[in-house]
């Protein structure tokens, strides 16, 4: 007998943008644990409406989330050993399931990276980074922005303009959530005017 309930599937589409690139990624696959993908899509859509000020947070929470659901995943896989293997000549329905078990690992493996790769791009922001995220930005209406081992500031700056390294990192690291905030509503605003 199957654990999989046939007929019942959950189809779903989101975009979900690692930093300066999207990746479209679509699931098609029988509800293994309904209540469960129920929350992953719930945390999942608040990731998506995530402002620059909980987006980490609900980064945190969509991971762990994920983790609960791979771990719920692995535990359904079969569990052969060798004398198993040797006897058991597995069912078209067993072959199905493993299929379906392994299509939906991969798909949450792939989910968690891009989720993780978002995370990492959001919080982790060395001095040289900063300094390019500045000068990208044109923060403060300068595109001149230097490390310096003092810290970083724009050409021609004078120690006023100086921010320490720790300060720029911080405000590089909030200016690249906005823009990642940004970006996400301009993409939902195209997907409702585009039919």
């Amino acid at each position: 007998m199957s654990w999989i309930s046939p007929g019942k599937t959950l189809r779903v589409r989101h975009v979900f943008n690692g930093y300066r690139s999207a990746i479209e990624h679509v699931m098609n696959y029988p509800m293994l644990y309904p209540e469960l993908e129920d929350k992953l899509l719930n945390t999942r859509r608040a990731l998506k409406g995530a402002n620059s000020e909980n987006i980490i947070e609900r980064c945190k929470q969509h991971l762990a989330l994920l983790a609960e659901y791979r771990s719920h995943l692995y535990n359904l896989r079969p569990r052969y050993n060798s004398n198993q293997r040797s006897v058991h000549v597995p069912s078209p329905e067993d072959v199905n399931d493993r299929k379906v078990v392994r299509a939906a690992i991969e798909n949450t493996t792939q989910e968690r990276n891009r989720t993780e790769m978002l995370l990492f791009s959001l919080t982790t922001v060395s001095g040289y980074e900063a300094a390019k995220t500045f000068n990208r930005l044109k923060y403060m209406g300068h595109v001149d922005w230097e490390l310096r081992a003092s810290g970083i500031k724009f050409s021609g700056g004078t120690s006023r303009d100086l921010l320490r390294i720790h300060e720029a990192v911080d405000i590089a690291a909030l200016l690249r959530r906005d823009e990642y905030v940004a970006a996400q509503a301009i993409k939902e605003e195209s997907k409702l005017v585009t039919p």
